[in-house]
């Protein structure tokens, strides 16, 4: 009743082996799944974002194993969000990004972009939970997504503490374009995206990012922000409409909006698709509301059957993103139920395998460790620096001959 991560994998390996190949011949992966359909994927890319998806489903159950085993300490899971992997195919791996914390299977996606972030993303994973010391991004002090070569900007608060950041960066683009300052890693065109959940949509600190960018846009700056709700109408355990994100936000004046059902990989791929291409486009914010479910509670030490019916929890088991995508990839005759259900195996042994190795890995064990990488507090240094101006000759470059002191008094309101 309890361990709720073995049902789900025992759920996932029972269907697919009763599951039953369609007759006919093997379907050309090159060959895009839907006919006549704008954004239609691929094959081809199917069976990558299935392996994405794959990917962040097992790191999910390993992390509650290695944490049974003492040898990890996160577990909040992206169960039931592996439909946001799509978001990392149809973007580019250098349109900065501020992710939420269950957008793991977006992160596995985007890694494939460069095959050196690819190779360690499930040693760096995992090596997050685990608070190792060589861990990339954080020193081992939190799980984090965040990867500089990926334009990953690590954030330790997802709750919309990111958006302002997001909006502020979006803001930036096209400004240090015009002034020739844009990065040589970023195209003219390109985006920022910020993925959150539903709950944080309520948020103060949302609602004024999300104001601040439709006001930009009304009075005509350019805003390429894509934002993502990963809406799985779930805040821990209290529960948001089903249509409120809809009704909230889908039409707000100077905010695009687009609709795709996370559960769905197709959809999910072509909606992301137009809403990709609508911001690139117009430089404008696209908010892409992506239907998802949240499964294996808030994170492992939540008892979600405290607050919902067992009958809830296994309904919401049902509709696994990971096993529909299975489930495609056969209807499609792009693989055989055993070929899905080996890879699947396949990627849970890698995963395994990793986190042998990294429980065997130093990891932070004191204080002084956590503090080491921070740069040392030096009041004096701090208070000289502070007190200290910059040369005259430099000052009148920016400021002329007339320096701001030498003007009449202000007052500070």
């Amino acid at each position: 009743m309890f361990n709720r991560a073995e049902i789900v994998d025992h759920q996932l390996v029972d269907v697919l082996r009763a599951e039953r190949a369609p007759e006919g011949p093997a379907r050309d992966a090159a060959l895009p799944v839907l006919d006549g359909v704008e954004h239609a994927p691929s094959g081809h890319d199917l069976l990558e974002l299935y392996d994405s998806q794959v990917t962040c489903r097992q790191l999910d159950l390993v992390a509650r194993e290695m944490r049974a085993r003492g040898e990890s300490f996160y577990t909040i899971a992206s169960a039931g969000h592996e439909g946001n992997a799509v978001v990392g195919r149809l973007l580019r791996h250098t349109d900065p990004a501020f992710l939420h914390y269950r957008s793991g299977a977006l992160m596995a996606e985007r890694a494939r972009k460069l095959p050196a972030e690819h190779a360690r993303f499930i040693d760096a994973t995992l090596m997050s939970l685990a608070a190792s010391r060589d861990e990339p991004i954080a020193g081992g002090r939190h799980k984090v997504w965040g990867s500089r070569p990926l334009w990953v900007l690590p954030q330790t608060s997802t709750i919309a503490s990111h958006l302002p950041k997001a909006v502020g960066t979006a803001l930036a683009l096209d400004r240090a374009r015009r002034i020739g300052a844009l990065h040589p890693e970023l195209a003219r065109d390109s985006v920022v995206v910020c993925s959150f959940g539903d709950a944080s949509a309520n948020h103060s600190t949302s609602q004024g990012a999300i104001n601040a960018a439709c006001f930009a846009t009304h009075q005509r700056l350019p805003v390429p922000l894509l934002l993502v709700c990963e809406d799985n109408q779930l805040g821990i355990s209290v529960p948001t409409p089903s249509d409120w994100i809809e009704r909230s936000l889908g039409a707000r004046p100077g905010l695009s909006y687009v609709q795709a059902d996370g559960l769905d990989i197709v959809d999910a791929y072509c909606k992301t698709a137009e809403a990709v291409a609508l911001c690139r486009k117009r430089r404008q914010p696209v908010l892409l509301h992506l239907r998802v479910v949240r499964m294996l509670g808030h994170a492992g030490s939540d008892m979600e059957a405290s607050y919902r019916s067992i009958d809830q929890i296994e309904s919401t088991e049902r509709l696994d993103p990971v096993l529909a995508t299975a489930r495609r990839l056969v209807a499609l005759r792009l693989r055989t139920p055993e070929q899905v259900l080996a890879r699947y195996q396949e990627i849970g042994a890698a995963v395994r395998d990793a986190a042998t190795r990294v429980a065997r890995a130093p990891r932070l064990t004191s204080a002084a460790e956590v503090l080491e990488p921070l740069a040392p507090l030096d009041e004096a240094r701090v208070n000289a620096q502070a007190a200290a101006s910059a040369p005259v000759e430099r000052r009148r470059e920016a400021f002329g001959e007339a320096l701001p002191e030498q003007g009449a008094p202000k007052h500070m309101a």
